[in-house]
């Protein structure tokens, strides 16, 4: 691994730390603090995706949180196993972008 990649994914790895707090503060805030939303069942959440701005926090969640868990997995398996860098780097995306299709089209179903 150069030195470029890796202090791009320890950068990263704080950004998504730092966006993740964000995110979950404004779904924490609001799922625990708005008026009318204390309720949480099926209904509730139903009602709130279908605000663009819930969609985008939940999105911001779901990527951010599988970036920085799955960037993390990367560095331990990296520690141990230095030579399955370009490997694991692969399978890793693979599982990110497949995990991130399928949390998107989730989304989508409430914003029909």
């Amino acid at each position: 691994m150069g030195h470029t990649q890796g202090l791009w994914a320890w950068f990263l790895q704080r950004v998504s730390a730092a966006l993740l707090i964000f995110f979950l503060g404004t779904h924490f805030f609001v799922l625990h603090f708005v008026p009318g939303n204390i309720d949480i069942n099926f209904a509730g959440v139903q009602t709130r995706l279908q605000s663009a701005l819930f969609i985008v926090v939940d999105l911001g969640l779901l990527v951010t949180g599988l970036y920085h868990g799955l960037n993390g997995v990367r560095a331990v398996v990296l520690d141990w196993w230095p030579r399955l860098a370009s490997s694991i780097t692969w399978v890793l995306w693979i599982v990110g972008v497949a995990a991130t299709v399928y949390g998107w089209q989730t989304l989508l179903v409430f914003l029909r």
